[in-house]
Parts: structure tokens; C-alpha cells; sequence
């Protein structure tokens, strides 16, 4: 309960970061991106069962937006392409049956580390998309508070 709840609310404030990019398509992403977050929380129809495909599908869209960016670094553009691709990996993961089980905490902790670096290295070129990183910083944070809770 509580982990969907941090994933709508960052879903909520990657909203409110749509007005800072100026390409049109990143502006469609992080919207598709953010209101999928926010199914997450919705159980009309059993909403909420979907999102987490939603979610996987939007951040491979997401990862794949940046490469089409000429003032992004190859550094910042592999960044995003690689954690668009584990958001996708690990939110299908958590929706698909399988029959061996996926680390995700050391992905998220590279995340953070990279996300870290590029806001300090960076912060002026990934403002832009910003939106993106609040939802994918959402989905980090609700995997790691599940990962911890699981452990009590």
C-alpha cells in the first residue's frame, strides 16, 4: 500500500515537471509515464494490475526518447538508456511469473549513484527531463522500501 503510494505521488510530481522539457514527445512520455505511475494506486476495473506493464512499457519509451537529444552527453544518453531498460526488465519482472528470482536492489542502487552524478555533473541538460527521473527515483524508492519492509 504504502509502495503504491509513493509511486503514484511521484507519478503526481513528474506531472508538475512536464512544463520544464521543450521537445513535444518528451512531453507525451513523461505524461504517459506519470499517469501510469498513478494507475498504480486506481483499482477501478483492476487498473492497478496493468500499471505495472504500463509503467515497464513508458520507461523503455522513455530511455529510447533521450537518444534523439543533440545536447545530451553519450554518458547522460547511456544513463537513461540503461535505466530505461531495468525499469523495464524489473517492472515486467514483478508482473510476469518466473521461475528464478531478480536482484533489482543493485540496479537501484547504481541508479541512485548515477542519477547523483549526473545531477551534479549535469544538472542543467536533465532538466528537461526531469519528470522522468522523479517517476523512476518513485519506483526505486517503493522497490527498495518493499525490499526493506520484507526484511521485518
Amino acid at each position: 500500500m504504502i509502495s503504491s503510494l509513493i509511486v503514484a505521488l511521484a507519478g503526481v510530481f513528474g506531472l508538475f515537471n512536464v512544463k520544464k522539457s521543450r521537445s513535444q514527445f518528451t512531453k507525451v512520455v513523461i505524461v504517459l509515464l506519470g499517469f501510469s505511475a498513478i494507475a498504480s494506486v486506481v483499482n477501478y476495473y483492476e487498473i492497478s494490475s496493468y500499471a505495472p506493464i504500463a509503467v515497464g512499457f513508458f520507461s523503455l519509451l522513455a530511455s529510447f526518447e533521450s537518444t534523439s537529444s543533440f545536447s545530451m552527453k553519450r554518458s547522460q544518453v547511456a544513463f537513461f538508456v540503461l535505466s530505461g531498460f531495468g525499469f523495464f526488465v524489473f517492472s515486467m519482472a514483478s508482473v510476469l511469473p518466473m521461475d528464478f528470482q531478480v536482484l533489482d536492489w543493485p540496479f537501484l542502487i547504481l541508479f541512485f549513484v548515477g542519477f547523483g552524478y549526473h545531477w551534479h555533473k549535469h544538472g542543467e541538460k536533465i532538466k528537461s527531463r526531469m519528470g522522468v527521473l522523479v517517476v523512476w527515483s518513485g519506483l526505486a524508492i517503493s522497490w527498495l522500501f518493499t525490499l526493506i519492509a520484507s526484511m521485518f
